[in-house]
């Protein structure tokens, strides 16, 4: 009897499941099978609707919504005008079923007057040459009279200038994102806008060209050559920079400081003689120091920067190595800009110091070394492009900055500073017994970074 029971309700569970899954099926079949579609040819203004497909054969009739209401339009063509510009159109097919069920279905929703896209904007790296970005696929548009316009993108920011169809990388976008906006403009349509996939710029080689060096290849005791250096004696006063704007302690004297005859220029710091002179702060100079730099003899303009340097010893010691714009007696400091290659302190022995600086700000870098910069040599270089400058110690990058939106001032002529101070805001207070102190420079070297470095000489 249980047994019976339970084959009862069974049976009468399957029933019910099975109307219900007929019933929803039966639904399912009421419903178009695709969507009616309408598109715009290729003036704009004329559309075409792709009706519905169902799943019998029964009759349609259709019709043309303009913002919604109903126009004096039931073929499967319609031609509109200007005048409806904004307007939404859409179309609409009701379908009679064999049972005498109606259902209506509604197309995509086309804004009157605007350029109309197909297909995505993709872009890539040009299989043919690794450093041009091109367009893979450009969306079509209607009206076919719409013209693309251009503008590349690295991250957020544009390129400036970049409004061609193509885009010549530069050794400043590797590790960045790339990106492509179209924008199809038409006469009397409203513009549209596609932007790109974004493709990330991992890996462009750099091919470096020396086009010019300083390799301090003179005799012992010999000067820097005068044909590129220019001394800036004293304690910054005739210069109109008391203390050369930093409280240093030094009286500049290019004729403490030689070449050691073994292809390196050292610049000797020394209390001996320094008293000769009345620096600015109203005493006899503590110390004695030098101060060369290539204004008015060479310039440069973008490039490898690079010098192979031996630091100083001592707290109290500053040497530099480091580039000034060449119109800084027109615009001044810092709107005439300046780079820090490296700033070597006796009080930070195993650090290299970077800075930037500009009106819109004076961003640092820093990088510890492994051994004291005075117990070896070491390489500081700068690579200085149009959109970046990036720092590295030994041939190894450590920091970059990238060129903002304003206040970019390095697009012109630089020249190049080496010195070594005393004291001063950065250098610090100068340890009691310290009398000498040297800082060597093996050699300066300036490359093109593929194809981009200048060098201007008077």
């Amino acid at each position: 009897m249980y047994r019976k029971a339970l084959a009862v309700i069974a049976a009468l569970a399957l029933s019910i499941s099975s109307f219900s899954m007929i019933a929803a099926h039966g639904e399912d079949l009421k419903k178009p099978l695709t969507a009616p579609k309408i598109t715009a040819g290729s003036n704009g203004y004329t559309f075409k609707a792709t009706p519905a497909k169902w799943s019998d054969n029964g009759p349609s009739s259709f019709q043309w919504l303009l913002n919604g209401k109903a126009l004096p339009a039931s073929g499967l063509t319609l031609k509109l005008k200007s005048s409806q510009n904004k307007k939404k159109l859409q179309f609409s097919e009701s379908h009679i079923f064999d049972d005498g069920t109606t259902v209506t279905a509604k197309s995509n929703t086309i804004t009157i007057g605007n350029v109309l896209l197909s297909e995505s904007l993709t872009i890539r790296v040009r299989p043919t040459d690794d450093k041009v970005m091109e367009i893979a696929v450009l969306p079509k548009s209607v009206p076919t009279t719409a013209k693309p316009t251009y503008q590349w993108y690295v991250g957020y920011f544009e390129i400036k200038g970049a409004t061609k169809s193509t885009y010549n990388l530069k050794t400043a976008d590797l590790g960045n994102d790339i990106s492509l906006q179209v924008n199809f403009v038409a006469k009397g349509f409203v513009t549209a806008k596609k932007t790109s996939n974004t493709v990330a710029i991992a890996n462009i080689t750099r091919k470096y060209d020396q086009i010019w060096s300083e390799e301090f290849n003179g005799p012992a005791g010999a000067p820097a050559d005068p044909t590129v250096w220019v001394a800036q004696n004293g304690d910054g006063v005739a210069f109109g920079n008391r203390g050369w704007g930093n409280n240093e302690r030094q009286w500049y004297d290019d004729k403490i400081s030689s070449t050691n005859g073994s292809g390196s220029y050292v610049i000797k710091a020394t209390t001996t003689g320094a008293g000769a002179n009345n620096c600015y702060y109203k005493g006899p100079c503590e110390w004695a120091s030098t101060k060369l730099v290539t204004k008015d003899k060479v310039g440069f303009k973008y490039g490898r920067i690079e010098a192979r340097i031996k630091g100083p010893v001592g707290n109290g010691t500053w040497g530099a190595f480091w580039l000034l714009g060449a119109d800084i007696d027109e615009r001044g400091w810092p709107g005439c800009g300046e780079i820090d290659v490296t700033e070597l302190l006796g009080r930070l022995p195993n650090t290299s110091l970077g800075y930037i600086h500009s009106p819109s700000g004076s961003p640092g870098s820093t990088v510890e070394m492994a051994t004291p910069h005075h117990a070896g040599y070491h390489t500081y270089a700068v690579d200085w492009l149009p959109d970046q400058i990036r720092y590295f110690l030994d041939g190894v990058p450590f920091a970059t900055q990238n060129r903002p939106d304003n206040g970019w001032v390095f697009d012109h002529e630089f020249y190049i500073i080496i010195n070594l101070a005393m004291g001063g805001n950065l250098g610090g207070a100068i340890e009691a017994n310290l009398k000498d102190t040297s800082m060597e420079f093996d050699y300066i070297r300036v490359y093109s970074i593929n194809g981009v470095g200048e060098v201007i000489k008077r």
